[in-house]
Parts: structure tokens; sequence; C-alpha cells
């Protein structure tokens, strides 16, 4: 039997510490899962030690209070993710909920989310309570970096001992997270992921990958994204491979320096970031020789880019992923051998996972039509957390909807073209935004470009770009200018050209033009005049 049917047939039924428990029989003493505490240490845990930090971590909860069912909310950052993870493994053994919530939320959106998922219990740092406490007052904290013995610390698995019967392992259909969408609409939603959607994400995410019980997996993700529980964890402990969580202080030396530590063979990050730190691979001295392969997604990697790690990084293949948090994030991948030929698309389906292009009907449309991106597969979430409506709206006849746009080509590659409620529709031609940014990156001078509407009193919608020169550069717009006219359409070249120091970005790392663009037009407003 295919070793990869094989694994997906295993998965079946199963609950993510029902796995931990197979691959600790397995690989009792291999590397299960690096993280940074945030007490300041990096902590290396083998699958077995693992799976007894989850059971004591489980038992440590029970003792708290946390009940099957309650919702522990993490308010940490990356520099938590000891703490983060084995909270979040420890409520899949005994039947809670864990939710992330991002730590740069305002104060607005923190008691939008706690008053959404209304925590019995938030794991937070002392740095982090007072937040909380106004901002959640009904929620017991439980302080990750607290006093040893205090009522309300983090009960810590290897402090923290109790003789508490653990329940007995649930079904594959339990919800098991709540994740919060990426906060580029106005008010986040939260999707709702089991033991069997995180399970089958890392399967889809592993395979495509092609990581193997032989790799250690290092990941740039924030804790309270979909990118580290069900992708990053869950592809490693599919797999049978490591999984290496970044701290919050690394920058793009600290991550370098860490990839030659822990003996990455995978690193996987977001294109944007990646750029940057293969630019500080070139002007230091680091060793990527265990490197044999770099995975990318949240944005089509410019093939500038793609160049830069083939060139730097010979040795090390390079995969593209796409996904996001309702598919698990499992989507679509470009395998290396697709590279640079295909730069800009985002592949095929992932193993056990289906794509399809469909109309406003939702009708599945033919190769080269364009409309909306749809996905199924086993990794799908069960739907928004109290919010039948959008869960009506986006998950229908086993089905996606994901909001973006793009098209099928020939070889049944997926081509993503911007997101749905994105495209600039200019005097009634579709404009997507994406590949006029395909054509400003093959100027030398761009760091970063970020193409959006802006509104016009004829055509409703204009099209402004806005670059970022990289350093010691200087951007020539003219030139800029003339290389859309010479690749482009004339209506979709940018009338509107603005060269910035910095584009507004997620802790993802990608851009965010809803902030962009409402920046762009309150300044307009405000002088009277374009900025």
């Amino acid at each position: 039997m295919d070793p990869n049917m094989a694994r997906f047939n295993e998965l079946k039924g199963l609950t993510v510490p029902g796995l931990l428990y197979r691959r600790a029989q397995q690989y009792p003493y291999k590397l299960a899962l690096s993280t940074h505490s945030c007490r300041g240490y990096r902590d290396r845990l083998s699958y077995l030690q693992l799976v007894q930090r989850m059971e004591g971590m489980a038992r440590g909860l029970l003792a708290r209070g946390v009940r099957k069912g309650d919702r522990v909310a993490l308010l940490l950052t990356n520099d938590a993710t000891r703490e983060g993870v084995l909270t979040a493994v420890g409520c899949y053994r005994m039947g809670a909920i864990v939710v992330p919530v991002n730590t740069r939320s305002s104060d607005d959106e923190l008691k939008y989310a706690f008053g959404m998922v209304e925590p019995a219990f938030v794991v937070v740092t002392r740095e982090m309570a007072e937040r909380v406490r106004q901002t959640c007052p009904a929620a017991k904290l439980l302080i990750a970096d607290g006093e040893h013995g205090q009522d309300d610390a983090w009960p810590d698995p290897e402090r923290e001992f109790h003789d508490i019967a653990l329940p007995e392992l649930g079904s594959a259909e339990d919800t098991t997270v709540l994740l919060f969408t990426s906060g580029t609409t106005a008010w986040p939603k939260a999707v709702m992921h089991c033991h069997r959607s995180q399970l089958y994400c890392g399967y889809a995410v592993g395979t495509a990958i092609g990581l193997t019980d032989a790799d250690t997996y290092q990941g740039a993700w924030p804790i309270f994204t979909s990118s580290v529980l069900n992708m990053a964890c869950m592809a490693s402990w599919v797999t049978g491979a490591g999984a290496v969580l970044e701290q919050s202080t690394l920058d793009n030396a600290g991550r370098l320096r860490l990839i030659e530590t822990e003996a990455t063979s995978v690193y996987h990050g977001v294109t944007s970031p990646l750029n940057f730190m293969i630019d500080e691979f070139a002007r230091g001295k680091y060793d990527l020789s265990r490197v044999r392969r770099i995975g990318y997604g949240g944005a089509a990697m410019p093939a500038e880019v793609i160049n830069k790690f083939t060139t730097r990084v010979p040795h090390a293949d390079q995969v593209h992923i796409w996904g996001m948090t309702e598919t698990g994030p499992a989507g679509t991948y470009l395998p290396p051998w697709f590279l640079p030929r295909k730069a800009g698309c985002i592949g095929g389906a992932m193993p056990g996972c289906a794509v399809r292009i469909v109309d406003e009907n939702r009708k599945p449309l033919p190769v080269g039509e364009v409309g909306e991106i749809a996905f199924s597969g086993p990794s799908m979430a069960q739907g928004y957390f109290r919010n039948p409506e959008a869960t009506a709206e986006a998950f229908v006849d086993g089905w996606v909807m994901t909001g973006d746009i793009g098209c099928l080509d020939e070889e049944g590659h997926l081509h993503f073209l911007d997101r749905k409620k994105d495209v600039i529709n200019r005097g009634g031609l579709k404009i997507a935004s994406a590949a006029v940014e395909e054509v400003i990156y093959r100027d030398a001078s761009v760091q970063e470009a970020a193409v959006v509407s802006i509104p016009h009193a004829g055509l409703g919608e204009d099209i402004a770009a806005c670059v970022v020169a990289r350093p010691g550069a200087q951007i020539d717009t003219e030139s800029l200018k003339a290389l859309c006219a010479r690749h482009l359409a004339d209506y979709e070249v940018p009338r509107h050209w603005y060269v910035m120091e910095a584009l507004p970005k997620n802790p993802m790392g990608k851009i965010l033009k809803r902030e962009l663009r409402s920046s762009l037009i309150e300044a307009i407003e405000k002088q009277g005049k374009e900025v």
C-alpha cells in the first residue's frame, strides 16, 4: 500500500491524543516539540515526554476546575509557545476547547473576542493579566509565569502532579479549537475545528511539504493562528517529525541561528519575511547545510525571491503552500519540480483535498474561467462558532466558499488572483491586484508592493500602487508605470503611486490591504487631494 494512503487511513476516527500515544510508542525518544517558555528558556520534548506533559496538563486543568466543553483562551505571544501548546494538548486530552487570541488586538477587539467565546479561563502572562481583567472580568486567569503554588498559577505539568483520573478519549468530531480569522475584515469570526480536521490538515500539509519521520520542521507562525496548532504541530506529529516553533523576539539572524542549532531540515514561512531572511543570510555566515526544503505561503512568492533561494541555498528545493483557517489550513501546493516555471501559481490540491472554481451560483466553471475558489476535504472546519448565518453562507454541500478569486489552468493548477471583495472594479473593468503586483515586483528597486482601490468620481474605483524600496535603492515611479504599461492592459496600469517606508501587516506578515486602503482614503479626504 502507498505509505501516504496508509497514513491517511490511520487517522480515521482518531483523536489528537490518540495519535500522540501511538507516536510515543513508535518514537519515544525522538524530538516531538521544541518551544520557547515565557520563563526564558527553550524546552525540547520527545514524543514520550510530550505525552507525559499532555496528561499532566490535563490533570492540572481539571484540578483548576476546567471541565469538558469549557473554552480556555490563550493570550500569549510566541515567547510562551511552550505554555500555549501544552495547554492546548492538555485541553484536547480532557475535552476542553482551546481559543488562541491575538495579543496585538485592541481592547475593543479583545472584548469582542472574549464576549463571543465566553472563556472560563484565560492563560496569560503577568504582563497581560490586567488587560484581561478589564476586558473579560468574568474569566478566571491562569498566569503562565505566576508564582508556583498560587491559585491562579498556570498548572505547569513539570512542577504540579495531581492524582486525578483522566476521562476516556473523546470523539474525532469533538470540537478542539476555535481559531479567529485573520482580521482583514472588520470583526473576525471564530472557526471551529475538531480532532478530525486538525489531524487531516496535518496529513495534507505534511504530505504536500514532504515531511518524514527523519525531519525537523521549523515554522515562523504566531501561536494564535491556525498555522501553529493545526499546521506546524499536526503536520509534524502526523508524519513523526519534530516541530520547532520560533519565539517572538527572534529577528532574521535569530531565525537562521535557530535553524543551525535545531538542525532544521524543512523551513516554512510567509513569503514576505522569507525575502528579508534570505537577504540576511547573504550578509552573514549561517549554516543551512541541513535544510533540504523551504516552504512558503500567505501570498505568491515573486520569481526573483525564488531565484535568490535557488542561488544562495542551492541544495534546498522549494514548495509553495496555500490554505486558509476554514480549510485547515490545508489547500493547494506547488511541488519543487514546477518551480520556477510556474512561479506565482499556487498549485494543485493537497493529498486528500479537492479544489474547484465556481460562479456566482456556485456552479463549477471550466478550465481558464475566473471565479471563486471552493475547497473540500476532511481538514475543513465545522463552521463558525455561534454564527449559523455565516456558516450557512460559507460551508455549502461539503465545500468551503473561500472568498478568494482564481482560475485553474490546463495542468489543473490553481492561480490565485485576489480576494473576492478586493477585486478592483474600474469603470466596469475588473482588475486583479495580484497580477499588477507581480509586474511591479519585477523592478529590482522594489522590496514590497500592494495594489488597492481608491474612490474615483467617474469610474467608481481607480488603482493605487503602494511600494517600499529595497535598502539603498530609490523608487522611480515613472519607470514603474512604464514597466506596467509594457506588461498590462492600459486599464490595469496604476494611475496613483505612493512610495512608503513600510506597509501595514498582520502578525503573519500578510499585507493588510483594507487598512492600507482606509489610510489612503482618509488622507485624501483630509488633504482634499491625493497623498
